[in-house]
């Protein structure tokens, strides 16, 4: 009995004390919409609001997690663009939100970094979201957990 409750005391020691694992899933939330991917044809992110072709020209889209694309239906939809520099072992928790008494659409990008990575990736983060009226004022914001 004595070696029994031994093995619980160590076994329950051992998974209370064992390190944190790293977790660099990605996540997405807000109006952005689900199984989308945005492709563009050239040039990078930096801080995007798109809501129309003629500012942004050679952007597709896909609905079906990228298995086909078709131009981005601009009456239905906007894009955004934040460009982060992170570990190569990082996840991306990316959250759109309209605050419409403000009239601003907010791109926040929150990075779960494992240390397991030393080098750095450059991701230009482009998501599709509901239309958002091209007079709303975008905020960019991006937090490391």
């Amino acid at each position: 009995m004595f070696k029994y409750n031994l093995l619980i005391l160590i076994v329950v020691v051992s998974f209370l004390s064992s390190c944190k694992k790293c977790d660099p899933s990605n996540s997405t939330s807000g109006i952005i919409i689900e199984k989308s991917r945005v492709k563009v044809l050239s040039g990078h992110a930096g801080q995007q609001f798109i809501t129309d072709t003629e500012q942004y020209p050679g952007i597709e889209m896909s609905l079906d997690d990228g298995k086909t694309y078709t131009s981005v239906d601009f009456s239905k939809y906007s894009v955004m663009g934040l460009t982060t520099t992170a570990g190569c072992s990082t996840g991306y928790a990316r959250n759109v939100q309209v605050n419409d008494a403000a009239k601003t659409v907010t791109y926040t990008i929150t990075l779960s970094e494992c240390p397991t990575c030393k080098n750095s990736v450059t991701i230009d983060n482009w998501v599709l979201i509901k239309k958002v009226p091209s007079n709303y004022s975008p905020i960019f914001d991006i937090k490391k957990k």
